[in-house]
């Protein structure tokens, strides 16, 4: 639920500090995204996204992670829209948070990033804030998030909170998720196939409901089972839970 006009007058400093403190204690990925929209929510942010690992080279795979964006657009973005969203390349330029549109007039965006942001405008973020963040051994990821129409603070002082909200969980990522299980990004196609499994769906099943053949189906769960390290669907489906690949927020 967003602040009301009174409580964004009188921003709660010390509640913005009790939500930051939780934060840091999440234990799970899906627990602390949770906890870093019950931040964001003293910000008026209630849709956001999070990347990681973050790399100049936006063909690289990444783990998006999606809190209140419809789940089109998520499709959209695991396909295709990766490669062309200009704003984490963006941020990995600037110091601290960029607010969009305004950054656009000191950026060239070339035809796929104009496209992508025609896109992304359909789904609720013509206007919106992000920011690379960073984390231990070199690694870094991006959030980002939908501004509301009017700013419930002044644009120095989200880009400040934002960016110590986005920083700090980023940090807890890392923390909870390690580098090698970064770096074994499944595809769209897996991440379809786990999230059945999850549900309790038999190869058999999931085979008609993806329009496959069963034999493909055992194919992409051997596949999951090898790049989440487990041995078994229960063990595939928690590991896939506390690290958020399965389970998002619309």
């Amino acid at each position: 639920m967003l602040p009301s006009l009174g409580s964004l007058m009188e921003f709660d400093q010390d509640e913005f500090g009790a939500r930051l403190r939780a934060l840091v204690q999440g234990t799970t990925v899906v627990q602390l995204r949770t906890m870093t929209m019950d931040v964001f929510a003293m910000l008026g942010l209630t849709k956001a996204y999070f990347l990681a690992p973050l790399t100049r080279d936006a063909r690289v795979g990444r783990n998006l992670g999606n809190v209140g964006f419809a789940a089109a657009w998520e499709r959209q973005y695991r396909e295709r829209l990766h490669k062309t969203d200009p704003f984490p390349s963006i941020a990995l330029r600037h110091t601290g948070a960029i607010i969009w549109p305004g950054i656009l007039e000191h950026e060239k965006i070339d035809a796929a990033g104009k496209r992508y942001l025609e896109i992304a405008a359909r789904y609720g973020m013509a206007r919106g804030i992000g920011t690379a963040c960073y984390g231990p051994n070199g690694r870094a990821g991006f959030v980002g998030a939908s501004l509301p129409r009017s700013l419930p603070l002044s644009e120095d002082l989200m880009r400040v909170r934002f960016n110590v909200t986005a920083q700090l969980s980023f940090q807890r990522y890392c923390s909870l998720v390690r580098v090698d299980e970064e770096a074994h990004r499944l595809s769209n196609r897996e991440l379809d196939v786990l999230q059945l499994i999850s549900q309790g769906k038999s190869n058999s099943v999931i085979a008609e409901l993806l329009g496959i053949s069963p034999s493909s189906v055992d194919v992409y769960v051997r596949r999951i089972f090898a790049k989440l390290g487990v041995a078994d669907r229960t063990s595939a489906s928690l590991k896939a839970f506390s690290n958020g690949l399965i389970v998002t927020v619309h």
